[in-house]
């Protein structure tokens, strides 16, 4: 028989955990466990009944144990599989690691979601690290999910730190979206981006990342920095009517000057609506904004077009900086991209900087700015905060084997 739900109370919203087992203890604890871990978890004392509630609402993840009363966790697998459910399913057991290896082998013949099992006795550390090990891997990311994240403040901007070429002084940071997820832990924006950006998310994200940005760049500013900051804009919210007003409004909000906010649009993004993207961006232009075109080179511009747009920074892709200087096309390429630059009085940012032979070639052609793992990784405000800090007294070490931001 079903016990009620503990978390009976809360959103439904939140991902859902069943939990199979005969023994109450142990299914008390796994549930507990879950709802730390943001799950609505509800516990079933035989597959019978796990089959019949998981039928009127399927679960996110699904915990069951081996042996059940007369039962076994067999016939939930295969109660599962004649519904050609692909819930992800941990299976438990104190029985032999053998039988939980063939269990797991049972359920991947029937075509079904098996992640690692889980040995009895699981302490509540080890559940923990079970479920959100499991959380990360099989868990979908939904709309409302995002959308929640943002009411709820667990999308941040980290910071990767700029540098100008010709004296290796800080010129500011580009502010590269994080997701600080209470079950999965920090998600690089890989993981979400995709999915805000092609559903209503990605505008209150944009105007979200360029508020908190602008309020940090504040921050650190009144602390003696006099750097800017850079945001990823995107091209559906540009080319809103009154998305320069409300940038404007963000930027007088926090209280710093607009040439000392970047707002970058990708070279696709920028040539896929012209009249109402360089409408967009010139009234930034004309109110003190600087303008990126960002990874330069992999769209499909023309030249002219490149010309009639505000743009006042070309931002090189980091396929050709990384390349560099082993690659001879990818130097070529990133030479022209600088020379192109100057040609037409923008200023030049190479980001996927790893190498100081990368950098050396960089100053000799003449490039402005330089960002990527040797300058420094992402990282929160008060990470930053300390390397403008350390920068200031000529104390930063390269950041060699960081993972590189998106």
């Amino acid at each position: 028989m079903a016990e009620p739900p503990a978390s009976a109370a809360r959103p439904t919203s939140l991902p859902v955990l069943h939990v199979v087992d005969d023994d109450t203890v142990t299914r008390t604890l796994v549930c507990k466990v879950g709802e730390r871990l943001g799950f609505r978890a509800e516990g079933f004392a035989s597959p019978a009944a796990f089959l019949e509630a998981s039928a009127r609402e399927q679960p996110d993840l699904v915990v069951v144990d081996l042996a059940i009363g007369d039962s076994d966790g067999i016939a939930v697998l295969q109660g599962l599989a004649r519904r050609r459910c692909s819930v992800p399913l941990i299976v438990s057991s104190g029985l032999d690691h053998r039988v939980l290896g063939s269990a797991v082998r049972i359920g991947r013949s029937l075509g079904l979601t098996m992640l690692d099992p889980l040995r009895k006795p699981a302490g509540p550390a080890e559940l923990m690290a079970a479920l959100r090990d499991a959380a990360s891997k099989a868990l979908p990311i939904r709309d409302r999910d995002l959308d929640e994240a943002l009411g709820a403040g667990q999308l941040v901007p980290y910071y990767q730190p700029k540098l100008r070429i010709a004296d290796r002084v800080p010129v500011g940071a580009e502010a590269l979206v994080r997701w600080e997820h209470p079950t999965r832990g920090t998600l690089g924006p890989g993981e979400f981006l995709p999915l805000a950006e092609s559903g209503a998310s990605i505008t209150p994200l944009t105007f979200m990342m360029v508020e908190r940005a602008a309020r940090d760049c504040a921050t650190w500013r009144r602390l003696g920095h006099d750097v800017g900051v850079a945001v990823n804009v995107s091209a559906r919210c540009v080319g809103e009517p009154d998305f320069a007003e409300r940038i404007a409004d963000l930027v007088a909000q926090a209280g710093i000057d607009p040439g000392a906010l970047t707002l970058e649009v990708t070279e696709t993004a920028a040539m896929a609506d012209t009249a109402n993207v360089t409408t967009a961006l010139a009234r930034l232009r004309i109110r003190g904004f600087s303008l990126s075109m960002d990874d330069f080179g992999t769209g499909y511009s023309s030249l002219a077009e490149l010309y009639r747009m505000p743009f006042s920074e070309l931002k090189i892709e980091r396929g050709f900086v990384s390349g560099m200087p082993h690659d001879r096309d990818a130097t070529l390429i990133t030479r022209a991209v600088v020379g192109l630059a100057k040609t037409l009085g923008l200023r030049t940012v190479a980001e996927g900087v790893e190498t100081e032979a990368s950098l050396e070639l960089l100053a000799e052609m003449g490039c402005d700015v330089a960002q990527g793992f040797l300058i420094g990784h992402p990282m929160p405000l008060p990470g930053f905060i300390g390397w403008l800090d350390q920068a200031a007294g000529g104390h930063v070490a390269p950041q060699v084997g960081l993972e590189e931001a998106a």
